[in-house]
């Protein structure tokens, strides 16, 4: 089943639990457009190592959407690669030797049950950068374009 998920940067945004809990926030962390073409870079290589069926995705300084083709239970555990694996590198990069988070602990999604909304979310994560104004990130391009499925492979598998 294709899922719609997205997960954001550390402090980037107010949870409920968060303040439910009285928990304070910390400085957001935000991504500059080397970090996006690495953290990229490294989701692009996962998928193809193991590959995965990204039909999108997109990284917006805060945040990332992408739409996967798996099974509910994998869903979790390739998440949990994606996040993990792209914070070790960021750490590794930038020099932190102390208790760093890129991420926050969650990830939401939704399951993608029509043609319509997966025209629509495809749409919606496409012009994502857009609709943050945020400028164009040139060296994402060729990493998102050789990542997702080509569109008629797309329209075959959802039959």
């Amino acid at each position: 089943m294709p899922y719609h998920i997205t997960w954001v940067t550390h402090n980037s945004r107010v949870s409920e639990r968060m303040v439910q809990f009285g928990v304070k926030r910390g400085e957001p962390v935000v991504l500059n457009n080397d970090d996006e073409v690495e953290i990229t870079r490294y989701i692009a290589h996962m998928v193809h190592e193991e590959e995965l069926r990204v039909i999108a995705y997109n990284i917006c300084r805060d945040h990332v959407h992408m739409i996967l083709l798996c099974t509910e239970l994998e869903k979790d555990n390739i998440i949990r690669k994606f996040k993990g694996k792209s914070a070790q590198l960021y750490k590794h990069k930038h020099g932190y030797k102390e208790e760093f988070h890129l991420w926050a602990q969650k990830y939401s999604y939704t399951p993608i049950e029509s043609d319509e909304q997966m025209m629509n979310t495809i749409e919606y994560i496409q012009y994502n950068r857009e609709k943050h104004n945020l400028p164009c990130n040139k060296g994402l391009q060729p990493l998102v374009d050789g990542m997702i499925m080509p569109f008629a492979e797309v329209l075959q598998i959802l039959g």
